[in-house]
């Protein structure tokens, strides 16, 4: 459906149209999900390093703490005794589980920071400063485990080594003397947990999301398709109201233009032809009242003839838009209001554009004419290559920011909206800097409505 003349609106869209809000939806979903994907997996990778790195750990304490009751706590007290046969069956014993379990260093500590037994015999009998967790496993029975970077200086035997896992376990002999186990193994166990719980944790989280997208997408874009139809119903529904306008306008026009104005200058050029024919003995009060009568029919003619151009205006194409929009000018001229047209036009806008230019004008000069109050007005349109861009402000009253300017029942402002959106055009409207309402639309010079 299309507006039957040339100044009309334009239609409401083709279905391309329609088409392009569902596309830039899918698309910012796909965009969305990929940066959902590229978050959640590495906050997956990052959860997965630091549970993985934890069970490790706690499973590295509960081997050291099996370690101590099995292999330190029965014969601890004959090698602090100085019982060589114990010491070298400690020794053998702690080294089969070196070759088997990953363990690198053991070390036996006392509540005095005195190294009771090492693997390393140059460690034994060496004192240091008595750290939280030799206390901690001794006075509280608490397990210590982490990731450790070799620094202190109790790990000087070990600093020529990789990081290794670092675990302080209380160690209590049948004697009822308690003291504390340092275990160094491997960090290979908990590399290998962190890399496999990230290979099972991270896919699950990147299936579920990819399956929470699929479900969703076609939800979406069902809902987008009828909010879409709902809109382009409304568009129509609008162009209908427009259309109806338009033959309404078209048909008042015609009815004024063909009786009253017809009537009318019959009337101007009887009385004129009156004036003329006037014997000499007529009174001058007579020939006076003839001539005030007179004017005030030529007036009226004047007056109804603007009025016809402003209720349906002559072919755009024809007239041309700067004459039109002089003439949509002198109408608010007679009320009073101080209306300045700039018009620079360096070439022809498409007619599409040229018509809503030319109903968007009307319509901002019909607002400042009921509501703004207004003593200037300024028209300023412009154009190049690309684009025609078209003021309309006045010094009126102005807009407050509170106003809801596309709410229902401004039909006006809606319908500018919608026609400059046609066109793939913008419209803003703003307070101006001198006080007053600016309206500021911009075009593509030879933009075409599309049909629906």
């Amino acid at each position: 459906m299309a507006v039957e003349d040339s100044a009309g609106f334009g239609g409401t869209g083709s279905s391309a149209a329609a088409v392009r809000p569902i596309r830039g939806f899918v698309l910012a979903l796909v965009l969305t999900a990929l940066a959902a994907f590229l978050l959640s997996g590495g906050a997956a990778a990052i959860a997965a390093r630091s549970i993985a790195e934890k069970f490790a750990l706690a499973e590295a304490a509960r081997s050291a703490e099996t370690l101590g009751a099995v292999i330190f706590a029965p014969r601890m007290s004959a090698v602090i005794a100085g019982d060589v046969d114990a010491k070298a069956a400690l020794d053998a014993a702690v080294e089969a589980r070196q070759s088997d379990n990953g363990v690198v260093r053991v070390k036996v500590w006392d509540r005095d920071g005195t190294v009771l037994y090492s693997d390393s015999p140059r460690m034994i009998g060496k004192s240091f400063p008595v750290t939280s967790d030799i206390t901690d496993s001794i006075d509280r029975q608490q397990s210590h485990a982490e990731v450790s970077n070799l620094s202190d200086p109790d790990n000087a035997a070990e600093s020529t080594l990789d990081r290794l896992v670092e675990v302080y376990v209380p160690l209590d002999l049948p004697s009822g003397e308690r003291l504390a186990l340092e275990v160094y193994s491997s960090e290979a166990r908990v590399s290998l947990a962190r890399s496999q719980l990230i290979k099972t944790l991270v896919p699950f989280v990147l299936l579920a999301l990819v399956v929470l997208v699929l479900a969703q997408l076609p939800v979406s874009v069902w809902l987008l398709r009828k909010v879409s139809r709902a809109a382009a119903e409304r568009g129509r529904l609008l162009l209908s109201s427009v259309t109806a306008s338009e033959r309404e306008r078209r048909a008042i026009a015609h009815d004024l233009n063909n009786t009253v104005v017809r009537d009318l200058i019959g009337a101007d050029a009887a009385m004129k032809s009156v004036q003329a024919d006037l014997p000499v003995s007529a009174s001058p009060e007579f020939r006076g009242s003839l001539d005030r009568l007179t004017g005030v029919v030529s007036g009226s003619v004047g007056s109804l003839r603007t009025l016809v151009v402003a209720v349906y205006p002559p072919d755009l194409a024809e007239a041309g838009l700067a004459d039109a929009l002089d003439r949509l000018a002198d109408r608010l001229r007679l009320d009073g209001v101080d209306v300045t047209v700039t018009v620079d036009l360096r070439f022809k806008p498409s007619p599409a554009v040229t018509a809503a230019a030319y109903r968007c004008t009307r319509e901002c000069l019909t607002n400042i004419a009921k509501h703004a109050g207004a003593s200037q007005a300024w028209i300023e349109l412009v154009g190049d290559a690309r684009w025609l861009r078209l003021s309309v402000a006045d010094n009126g009253h102005g807009v407050a920011p509170a106003v809801g300017l596309w709410k229902a029942g401004h039909l006006g402002l809606q319908l500018m909206r919608d026609a400059v959106h046609e066109l793939d055009g913008t419209l803003s409207v703003r307070r101006r800097p001198g006080g007053g309402t600016e309206i500021s639309i911009v075009l593509p010079l030879q933009a075409v409505a599309t049909q629906g």
